[in-house]
Protein backbone atom coordinates (compact mmCIF):
# COMPACT_ATOMS: atom_id res chain seq x y z
CA UNK A 1 0.00 0.00 0.00
CA UNK A 2 1.20 3.50 -0.80
CA UNK A 3 0.44 5.45 2.37
CA UNK A 4 1.02 8.81 0.72
CA UNK A 5 -1.53 8.08 -2.02
CA UNK A 6 -4.21 7.51 0.62
CA UNK A 7 -4.05 11.20 1.57
CA UNK A 8 -3.22 12.64 -1.85
CA UNK A 9 -6.34 14.83 -1.90
CA UNK A 10 -5.73 16.11 1.62
CA UNK A 11 -2.13 17.04 0.75
CA UNK A 12 -3.49 19.18 -2.09
CA UNK A 13 -5.14 21.43 0.51
CA UNK A 14 -1.70 22.44 1.81
CA UNK A 15 -0.46 25.45 -0.15
CA UNK A 16 3.15 25.65 1.08
CA UNK A 17 5.11 22.96 -0.74
CA UNK A 18 7.55 22.57 2.17
CA UNK A 19 4.68 21.68 4.50
CA UNK A 20 3.22 19.35 1.87
CA UNK A 21 6.56 17.56 1.58
CA UNK A 22 6.77 17.28 5.37
CA UNK A 23 3.20 15.94 5.50
CA UNK A 24 3.96 13.25 2.93
CA UNK A 25 7.12 12.23 4.80
CA UNK A 26 5.28 12.02 8.13
CA UNK A 27 2.33 10.07 6.71
CA UNK A 28 4.74 7.64 5.10
CA UNK A 29 6.26 7.15 8.58
CA UNK A 30 2.95 6.20 10.20
CA UNK A 31 2.64 2.57 11.29
CA UNK A 32 0.94 0.31 8.75
CA UNK A 33 -1.88 -0.54 11.12
CA UNK A 34 -3.03 3.13 11.11
CA UNK A 35 -4.45 2.37 7.65
CA UNK A 36 -6.53 -0.61 8.75
CA UNK A 37 -7.84 0.02 12.26
CA UNK A 38 -11.15 1.65 13.28
CA UNK A 39 -11.21 5.18 14.71
CA UNK A 40 -12.71 3.75 17.90
CA UNK A 41 -12.83 0.32 19.44
CA UNK A 42 -16.17 1.03 21.15
CA UNK A 43 -17.89 3.49 18.82
CA UNK A 44 -18.76 5.62 21.83
CA UNK A 45 -17.12 8.83 20.58
CA UNK A 46 -17.01 8.31 16.82
CA UNK A 47 -19.75 7.89 14.19
CA UNK A 48 -20.49 4.48 12.70
CA UNK A 49 -18.79 5.22 9.38
CA UNK A 50 -15.45 5.48 11.19
CA UNK A 51 -15.70 2.01 12.68
CA UNK A 52 -14.37 -1.17 11.11
CA UNK A 53 -11.55 -1.66 8.65
CA UNK A 54 -9.91 1.65 7.57
CA UNK A 55 -12.17 3.59 9.94
CA UNK A 56 -9.31 5.72 11.24
CA UNK A 57 -8.48 6.77 7.69
CA UNK A 58 -12.13 7.72 7.04
CA UNK A 59 -12.22 9.66 10.32
CA UNK A 60 -9.01 11.54 9.45
CA UNK A 61 -10.13 12.35 5.91
CA UNK A 62 -13.48 13.64 7.22
CA UNK A 63 -11.86 15.84 9.86
CA UNK A 64 -9.51 17.32 7.26
CA UNK A 65 -12.33 17.95 4.79
CA UNK A 66 -14.47 19.71 7.41
CA UNK A 67 -11.53 21.91 8.40
CA UNK A 68 -10.76 22.68 4.75
CA UNK A 69 -14.36 23.76 4.12
CA UNK A 70 -14.46 25.90 7.25
CA UNK A 71 -11.11 27.52 6.50
CA UNK A 72 -12.21 28.23 2.94
CA UNK A 73 -15.13 30.28 4.30
CA UNK A 74 -13.99 33.93 4.55
CA UNK A 75 -15.94 34.46 7.77
CA UNK A 76 -13.95 31.73 9.49
CA UNK A 77 -10.81 31.23 7.44
CA UNK A 78 -10.24 34.92 6.91
CA UNK A 79 -8.92 35.14 10.44
CA UNK A 80 -5.95 32.89 9.67
CA UNK A 81 -2.87 33.20 7.51
CA UNK A 82 -2.17 30.70 4.76
CA UNK A 83 0.62 29.26 6.92
CA UNK A 84 -1.75 28.77 9.86
CA UNK A 85 -4.28 27.04 7.62
CA UNK A 86 -1.59 24.73 6.25
CA UNK A 87 -0.46 23.83 9.76
CA UNK A 88 -4.04 23.11 10.86
CA UNK A 89 -4.54 20.75 7.92
CA UNK A 90 -1.19 19.10 8.57
CA UNK A 91 -2.02 18.66 12.26
CA UNK A 92 -5.39 17.10 11.44
CA UNK A 93 -3.85 14.65 8.98
CA UNK A 94 -1.51 13.48 11.75
CA UNK A 95 -3.67 14.00 14.83
CA UNK A 96 -4.37 10.32 15.53
CA UNK A 97 -1.26 8.89 13.96
CA UNK A 98 1.01 10.48 16.53
CA UNK A 99 -0.86 8.69 19.34
CA UNK A 100 -0.12 5.26 17.93
CA UNK A 101 2.88 3.37 19.11
CA UNK A 102 6.20 5.16 19.38
CA UNK A 103 6.85 8.66 18.14
CA UNK A 104 8.21 9.01 14.62
CA UNK A 105 10.59 11.79 15.72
Amino acid sequence: MNKVEVFKKEFSYIKDEKYAIDARYLVDSLPDYFFSIPASSTGKYHPKYTLGDRGLVRHTKSAVRIAYELLDNPLIGGKYTSREKDLMILALILHDGMKLGKSIY
